[in-house]
């Protein structure tokens, strides 16, 4: 698991974590690529940056709710759903997942800030929090789940073999077989914490 600094009063600028879509330049900007607990929800969350890059015109679309975020450059806190844009490349994505998505963050699309440089958007993901709706493939109620890097979404999968040990990073464990809505389903994500 990845050790996060940590932010002991966030700024909200949507008022909870699971809404967080502001544009940059960012309020606090030394609150990117830290994480927070959140009382309200129950959850842990890691503040990020999502690459101006991810947009509806590439194969995995528009940022969705539910999708797996992947580190694209992790000392400056970025984050794309395109795992061809993993900092470590495609195949190294499977292990390169830095949280889950909780609402469809606005894309920059190569449209310039007030600063001039690349329009980016601020979001928290989720990092640590029982029954989280996340995006999965093939489900299995009990199973761990990782990364699905075999189509081009950015969603998990449950891991072959309920009692083997995971050959790469775990997301977390199925909690329902059942679809809450769509391809999404229930999971108990832990994936990192903070110090």
């Amino acid at each position: 698991m990845q050790v996060y600094r940590r932010i002991t009063n966030p700024y909200m600028p949507q008022g909870t974590p699971n809404l967080t879509n502001a544009a940059t330049p960012v309020y606090a900007p030394g609150e990117i690529g830290c994480a927070f607990s959140d009382q309200n929800t129950g959850g842990e969350y890691l503040r990020v940056l999502l690459d101006s890059g991810a947009t509806a015109s590439t194969p995995v679309g528009a940022v969705a709710a539910g999708q797996l975020a992947f580190w694209k450059d992790q000392p400056n806190g970025i984050v794309t759903n395109d795992k061809r844009m993993c900092d470590v490349g495609p195949s190294g994505a499977i292990n390169r997942v830095a949280g889950i998505f909780q609402l469809a963050v606005t894309g920059g699309g190569g449209v310039n800030g007030t600063d001039g440089n690349p329009l980016q958007y601020m979001t928290d993901l989720v990092i640590r929090k029982p029954q989280t709706p996340v995006l999965c493939g093939a489900v299995l109620a009990g199973a761990q789940m990782t990364a699905d890097t075999t189509a081009n979404t950015a969603q998990a999968t449950y891991t072959t073999g309920v009692n083997t040990a995971p050959v790469s990073q775990v997301i977390g464990v199925c909690h329902s077989a059942t679809a809450i809505s769509g391809s999404l389903y229930s999971v108990d994500v832990a994936i990192g914490f903070a110090e």
